[in-house]
């Protein structure tokens, strides 16, 4: 298994109460993506090293959001590019953010991406990732 830790946030009014467990198992991991609900529960992640995880958040109406580094500088979302860029609303990390619909991925989609990279520490093949632009202030 490529992943080391998973961290499990869960939110009791506006405080986390994290949950983290050391070298899980994928019955462990699946049930914790399974468990995000968008509201208590609204994030996920999955722990290689300070730099490689994934973090998978949302939950609420079956939509979820994945974002993966292996080097904390690049970043990649998984994305679906028959959905439109309307923004949605998705409580993630306790916190309401804005999306484009793209990102908006279903669960079995989200299990697929998430056990690849949970055993295998790589990214998953037959789905579409899209590398996040950054801009630098110069």
């Amino acid at each position: 298994m490529f992943v080391s830790n998973l961290t499990i946030e869960n939110w009791v009014g506006n405080k986390d109460e994290s949950t983290v467990i050391e070298n899980p198992s994928w019955q462990e991991i699946e049930t914790a993506i399974l468990e995000l609900n968008g509201k208590s529960k609204t994030l996920v992640t999955l722990g290689a090293d300070e730099e490689s995880y994934m973090s998978i958040g949302g939950g609420e109406a079956g939509k979820y959001i994945v974002n993966v580094t292996f080097d904390n500088i690049s970043f990649y979302n998984l994305v679906n590019f028959s959905k439109s860029e309307q923004i949605e609303k998705l409580v993630v990390g306790g916190q309401v953010g804005d999306y484009p619909e793209k990102m908006c991925i279903n669960l079995q989609t989200v299990l697929l991406a998430s056990k690849t990279f949970a055993e295998l520490g790589k990214l998953e093949e037959s789905v579409i990732w899209e590398e996040e632009k950054t801009f630098v202030m110069l």
